[in-house]
């Protein structure tokens, strides 16, 4: 199949070169804001962790800068500028810039397909910015960041992968000579320092470009709704899972591992869910909460979720509530190891401190 569609990858190939070419002869302008400005994107799509990243980077540099999120807000049904509040709704914002905004009240986030005029509004709406993050932005190349940050899944690298149609990569992989960090993102615990030295020698096309290694960790589980009720996952005998992302593989083996009876039920990526959905959902919760009853004996069963599926749930509390159906929702934060995290960290916080010196002076 792969082969049958190669003809189609090189008519994209060529649009996408042509795109690149403008930005490079400066036919098509760039621009360039005087405030640190860092963009976290990818060559794929989808599916290598770009939020729990762009997450990192607020929470490090929210310690120290008043920090702000510009996305698109991929399949929101608003167009053009969108403040987003913590009482906003996905399908206004997007789901993912909904759930930094509600991680992250103090920050500002907002949406809007021109990342070249939402920032210049953002900073109208909030003065006192100091640092923007641009989430999935490394193919919008109206904005020039002052640092691109690259993701590639450890499982999926960028460098095995073809154009699409006949693979998942939006741009050439030497396209990655724009990114000034890459960081290999899903790594399976430790990786060890052969492998990396592999991995970065076939990524890496300029000298002074840094490749990190990242893994992710599943947080303390919540209750979607009352946030500060945990659930502990080992007191929970059976689950239902819903999922509407573009990688669940990794999130079903971390349950699998913790609980003895787990059923998914799997829904596209950013998936808008429906008043129908809602009852297939409590269906199948029902099902399973009987089929768990043995010996008279009832176990604990529970209706577990990602932290982006469950800002899609929100505008169903009233039937979820009614229904007595709780969601628990499952955060994933991203970690280095200890050395790499030293120096990603001051990495980002260097230019951070430099870009705003140099704006002051």
């Amino acid at each position: 199949m792969r082969k049958l569609l190669l003809p189609f990858s090189w008519l994209y190939g060529a649009g996408v070169f042509l795109h690149n070419k403008l930005f490079d002869l400066q036919i098509k302008k760039s621009v360039e804001f005087e405030l640190p400005v860092i963009s976290v994107g990818n060559l794929s799509t989808g599916g290598t962790g770009k939020t729990p990243h762009v997450e990192y980077i607020v929470k490090l540099l929210s310690e120290k800068y008043h920090v702000g999120v510009l996305s698109r807000g991929y399949r929101r049904k608003t167009s053009g500028y969108f403040l987003v509040e913590e009482n906003s709704a996905a399908e206004e914002t997007g789901d993912e810039p909904l759930q930094i905004k509600r991680k992250f009240p103090q920050a500002t986030v907002a949406v809007c397909e021109e990342r070249a005029i939402g920032i210049p509004i953002m900073l109208l709406d909030d003065p006192q910015l100091e640092v923007i993050v641009l989430d999935d932005a490394f193919q919008h190349r109206r904005v020039k960041p002052g640092l691109s940050i690259l993701l590639t899944d450890y499982a999926k690298p960028f460098t095995k992968d073809f154009l699409l149609p006949s693979g998942n990569l939006r741009e050439p992989k030497q396209n990655a000579s724009r990114a000034d960090v890459i960081v290999v993102t899903k790594c399976p615990g430790e990786v060890s320092s052969e492998e990396k030295a592999l991995m970065s020698n076939e990524m890496t096309q300029r000298n002074d470009q840094e490749v990190f290694f990242s893994f992710l960790k599943y947080a303390d589980a919540y209750n979607l709704f009352e946030p500060e009720k945990k659930t502990p996952l080992d007191k929970i005998d059976s689950a239902l899972i819903i999922t509407g992302i573009a990688s669940p593989d990794s999130l079903l083996s971390y349950l699998r591992s913790k609980i003895k009876n787990v059923h998914h039920l799997k829904f596209s990526d950013h998936h808008s869910f429906t008043q129908h959905d809602l009852k297939i959902i409590a269906e199948g919760f029902q099902k399973i909460s009987r089929a768990s009853v043995v010996g008279g004996q009832t176990p604990t069963t529970a209706i577990l979720t990602t932290e982006k599926d469950g800002v899609r749930l929100l505008p169903f509390r009233n039937f979820l509530v009614s229904q007595q159906l709780e969601i628990t929702c499952i955060p994933v934060e991203v970690q280095f190891s200890a050395t790499e995290k030293e120096k990603f960290d001051s990495l980002v916080g260097d230019f951070a401190n430099k870009k705003l010196a140099e704006r002051i002076s």
